[in-house]
């Protein structure tokens, strides 16, 4: 492994190592030397200094040293002694308080109160030698308590995390089929999906990566990253999605503190009673300090690790399962994930999946950070001294992947996914939805309190369940890809399908949690009740209707799964990865995995409960019958041949045809059983689904994509050969 999977790259004499054979490049790093060279462990003679701004609150201020001060055991593992100090600047006794924070001198935590979830961690070096000379990290306080304003801008982003720039590509052409586009309020589709046409010429299908600009500061993932010897803006989002863990724990903190309230009126109490008193009295933001203090060490840490050159490690959560990570041997005796560089969600415990609550964030840096930090600061004379150290890198607790990889086919690499066995970190994030749904009404909202917070809540649970989905998503066709070179021990092949027993897995809990009504959890007393407060000084819930969209946004998550499972770069994965497996070997196929989309979705016409249908009592639910219309409109988009550009398109177009005649034969044997008297809705709805699927196999045909309001666009059929004509 060369040190640009570890640190940001840069050309310098401090940390030399051969990326190829003709390319040399260096790291990034600080010059830190020790007091005493000629001993093993020396106090350094130059610490890395971070001034603590007097803007930070009191309350926080432990935690924020706690963070930065983790590091200093990754120093002193190679004999690099209080390499790391943290000063506070305090403006009652005016210490520190003349060095500015824009001072380039100086290294600061700044804090800001803005209510945005944000925290980054720039540096500067010299492009010249890549010796780091200046770092600032930014916190705001946002994430703490603001979800909000957040909902209708992270939904789309959950549901878009992993995809391909292959993928953003072919979703401008299909706004239909995007996410960004699908989750937008109705009034809002329009403007999205025109944003996005707008990026057609840009590299990569308008990914992240082709706006990055190297040569400003700028708002965007890879700005100041790309491109320069130094990672000058430090975009992280190690902090965005965290405020949904943070306002789940306050969902399940209140529900907790109703069963106490409830508990002791009812002369219930029991020995802890004191110890809960305490915990009510030890509140930061409305939050007990135990739980949010070391998630505030464990984001400065992370930050910190970008100003000492540490990238991204997304892989870093992979090495324990579930259980081992809510066991008695990790909770408080070591880390629970490989690196602090990884965006770790809240480890939020739920019987069944691990013996007791484990810790909530990361207790110090990781066996990776140690690793890292090993190879990039040791004091050696000859770069060779260095081959020991990286003679180590496929040890599974030093797994790595970075941003560049989560657009691949490795469904470890992700961000907030959590342990070895993702699917059931799924799991336990489903299960967690549905508590919460069930207490909304009765304990979430408190007498006194609008009703609106209901609509809060479950938007919240969505916010999980959305999130779940998209984690097993990428599985499908999946990949793992180990970065080590030809040579290192104990180094397997590059490139590693997943099992198709883990494909299958995740298929199925996508269709589970996305494809059947009672997934969602919705009740007509909770629909009655899911209000919202209109203010002028907010706009958008001004605008917003009382009444919550039911069909738009449960069609929006179901979209988006579709999505998930049937673009074309997934179908060429999946289609690549049968080639990738001897023919003796089990191995999903695409033949498998349409079939099982499609007989989910269309389950009515298999397994139909007998009774006299009514418009009240319909055949087919209204929200599967958007399923299956928008399953339809996935199925014809496939069969164009021409609708996208991979060498996997003609037998992907060839089975989606074939399913839509097996499809068709299904529909008409249906509304021709004499015995079955389906009602007008589902009637209507499996008649128009027979003829449009007819005429799609009958003509050649285009999608008018400036129909992006729900379900597909219009089809505009062309006629075919001369005199012959549509039925």
């Amino acid at each position: 492994m060369s040190a640009s999977v570890i640190f940001t790259t840069g050309y310098s004499d401090l940390g030399k190592y051969q990326a190829d054979d003709v390319t040399t490049r260096y790291i990034n790093r600080w010059h830190i030397e020790k007091a005493a060279p000629s001993l093993k462990e020396s106090p350094v003679k130059n610490p890395l200094i971070f001034y603590v701004e007097h803007t930070t609150p009191i309350r926080y201020r432990r935690w924020v040293r706690e963070g930065v001060m983790m590091w200093n055991k990754a120093f002193e593992n190679i004999g690099l002694l209080n390499a790391i100090e943290v000063r506070y600047q305090d403006a009652a006794t005016q210490a520190h308080m003349e060095k500015n924070p824009e001072d380039v001198r100086y290294n600061f935590i700044r804090w800001l109160n803005n209510n945005v979830g944000t925290a980054i961690g720039p540096s500067r070096a010299n492009p010249m030698t890549g010796q780091i000379l200046d770092a600032d990290i930014i916190l705001t306080d946002g994430w703490i308590r603001h979800f909000w304003r957040k909902f209708n801008e992270e939904l789309p982003k959950l549901a878009m995390e992993g995809f391909s720039p292959e993928t953003h590509a072919w979703l401008k052409n299909n706004p239909q089929w995007d996410p960004r586009v699908r989750l937008a309020h109705p009034s809002n589709r329009a403007m999205v999906a025109n944003e996005i046409a707008h990026g057609h010429d840009l590299a990569f299908g308008g990914h992240p990566l082709a706006h990055s600009d190297p040569t400003m500061i700028g708002d965007d993932e890879f700005d100041g990253l790309v491109g320069r010897t130094s990672q000058v803006n430090g975009f992280c989002q190690a902090a965005d999605f965290r405020s949904l863990d943070m306002a789940v724990m306050r969902f399940a903190f209140d529900l907790m503190q109703m069963r106490d309230d409830t508990a002791e009126e009812e002369g219930e109490g029991n020995d802890e009673t004191p110890k809960k008193e305490q915990e009510k009295e030890d509140l930061l933001d409305g939050i007990p300090d135990w739980f949010v203090g070391p998630l505030i060490a464990d984001l400065v840490a992370h930050e910190v690790g970008h100003t000492l050159g540490l990238r991204h490690n997304f892989k870093a959560s992979s090495i324990y399962t579930l259980e081992e990570i809510n066991s008695e041997e990790i909770k408080g005796n070591k880390p629970f994930a490989g690196s602090v560089m990884d965006y770790l969600p809240v480890n939020m415990h739920l019987e069944g999946f691990g013996e007791e609550q484990g810790d909530y964030g990361m207790i110090e840096v990781g066996p990776y950070d140690m690793w890292a930090i090993e190879y990039g600061y040791s004091t050696v004379k000859k770069e060779s001294d260095l081959k020991p150290v990286l003679a180590r890198v496929n040890e599974p607790q030093l797994a790595y992947a970075t941003d560049e990889d989560t657009y691949g086919p490795d469904p470890f690499a992700r961000r907030y996914d959590f342990a070895k066995d993702p699917i059931n970190y799924a799991r336990s994030q489903m299960k967690l939805a549905k508590d919460h749904r069930v207490s909304i009404l009765d304990k979430f909202v408190k007498d006194g309190q609008s009703w609106a917070k209901a609509r809060y809540g479950y938007g919240l649970t969505l916010s999980l369940q959305t999130r779940s989905l998209s984690m097993m998503g990428n599985w499908l066709g999946g990949a793992f890809i180990n970065r080590s070179k030809k040579g290192d021990p104990n180094a397997g092949p590059p490139i590693t399908v997943v099992g198709a027993g883990k494909q299958r897995e995740a298929l199925r809990f996508v269709i589970k949690n996305s494809f059947d009504d009672k997934a969602f959890g919705l009740t007509p007393e909770l629909l009655r009740h899911m209000s919202t407060d209109k203010w002028m000084d907010d706009f958008r819930s001004a605008i917003q209707d009382s009444t919550w969209p039911i069909h738009d946004r449960i069609m929006g998550i179901q979209a988006s799964s579709l999505t998930m499972l049937m673009n074309p770069t997934t179908m060429g994965r999946v289609y690549d990865n049968e080639f990738l497996t001897p023919e003796d070997e089990d191995m999903i196929t695409l033949p498998e995995i349409l079939a099982e989309i499609r007989d989910s979705i269309w389950s009515e016409l298999e397994d139909f409960e007998d009774g006299k249908f009514t418009a009240r009592r319909p055949m087919i639910s209204s929200l599967r019958r958007n399923l299956q219309r928008e399953h339809l409109e996935r199925l014809i988009d496939l069969s164009m041949g021409d609708s996208y550009s991979s060498a996997s398109y003609k037998p992907i177009s060839n089975l989606v045809t074939s399913q839509l005649r097996k499809l068709k034969n299904k529909i008409d044997g249906t509304l021709k059983d004499s015995d079955l008297n389906p009602d007008p809705y589902s009637a209507a709805h499996l008649s128009e689904a027979s003829v449009r699927i007819e005429k799609a196999l009958d003509a050649d045909y285009i999608y008018n994509t400036s129909d992006i309001g729900g379900g597909g666009g219009a089809i505009r059929f062309i006629m075919e050969e001369e005199g012959k004509r549509l039925k």
